[in-house]
């Protein structure tokens, strides 16, 4: 394990740059713990961020190098009508009651559909939808936690 497979600047950074996206809002108050340091990786195998964004959502983020179980992401998407848990390309609510999506995009891929935006942007001498200028204030936030670990 190294930076590249590290819980904040890897792992982390999909969600905090996620969350920022999907708010539409950006992140105005960020926290976070950690656990133990490894003493053979040098860094914390687990750890918890929490997120606010400037419209008032929040984020609460778990991450664990030490899960016993399936490898995997989910998301759980609290609101004020609705629960909505998300694994991968599936969607279900808060009863666990699978949603078809199937008619949402051209494909549920995430990789075919990263790689359609990018030719569609090419071709239409455009940013893309996740351009490097776009994901500045995620590392931003980033740096930030990281300040807060080492003190």
């Amino acid at each position: 394990r190294s930076w590249t497979d590290h819980l904040l600047w890897h792992h982390a950074a999909h969600t905090v740059d996620l969350f920022a996206y999907q708010c539409g809002s950006p992140i105005v108050k960020a926290n976070a713990v950690q656990g133990p340091i490894h003493p053979a990786l040098g860094i914390a195998m687990d750890m918890s961020i929490q997120l606010k964004a400037a419209n008032g959502a929040i984020c609460t983020l778990s991450l664990s190098f030490n899960n016993d179980g399936p490898l995997g992401t989910f998301f759980r998407y609290i609101g004020d009508t609705a629960t909505y848990l998300a694994r991968y390309d599936d969607l279900f609510n808060g009863k666990e009651e699978k949603i078809d999506v199937s008619n949402v995009d051209v494909s549920m891929n995430g990789i075919e559909l990263q790689d359609r935006e990018f030719f569609a942007a090419i071709r239409e001498g455009r940013a893309p939808n996740s351009s490097v200028a776009q994901v500045l204030p995620c590392y931003q936030v980033l740096h930030d936690l990281e300040q807060q670990l080492s003190n």
